[in-house]
């Protein structure tokens, strides 16, 4: 199966704003725990240490190599629709977003999970805007309990696809 590139990227003159979005059979509120609680992050992305509460935790990357980890400071968290984080760690500081759009009141309307990446240097996104294709599909594996899809697949594939 041929992986493709799904961002839509925003330019502010040597940076971008670099939005995806995952349509997924799940209520919002099922959806949730996949950002705010450590083992369901965990499952796609990684699980983290500390109080939320106290607006910082760092997260152990799951699917990274080595000992990655990343220190999160939490800007906004309106549960089940927004969290906004700054994330720092060895690669630099990161604005990213994430919006759940309930698709309705009827039961298994789903939701579209749009994920925002502020500020990505142009010359940084065919590395960043693989990686967040292949996050946001582990997401989507995640939620279905399905196989988690190999990074291989999607990079350097998906690298033209952002070459600006």
């Amino acid at each position: 199966m041929a992986i493709e590139a799904t961002g839509t990227v925003i330019e502010h003159g040597e940076t971008a704003e670099l939005v995806l979005e995952r349509r997924v059979p799940h209520d919002a509120i099922a959806v949730w725990p996949y950002f705010a609680e450590s083992r369901e992050l965990g499952m796609w992305f990684g699980g983290y240490a500390g109080d939320p509460d106290s607006g910082e935790v760092v997260v152990a990357m799951s699917a990274e190599e080595g000992d990655a980890t990343i220190a999160v400071e939490i800007i906004d968290c309106a549960a089940p629709e927004h969290l906004a984080v700054v994330t720092n760690d060895d690669h630099g500081s990161w604005s990213l977003e994430v919006e759940l759009i309930d698709g309705g009141h009827e039961q298994g309307s789903g939701t579209t999970v749009r994920f925002t990446h502020h500020d990505v240097a142009l010359a940084a996104l065919p590395d960043i805007g693989p990686g967040w294709e292949w996050y946001l599909d582990r997401l989507v594996a995640a939620l279905d309990g399905q196989p988690m899809p190999e990074w291989d697949d999607y990079y350097p594939a998906l690298r033209e696809a952002y070459t600006r």
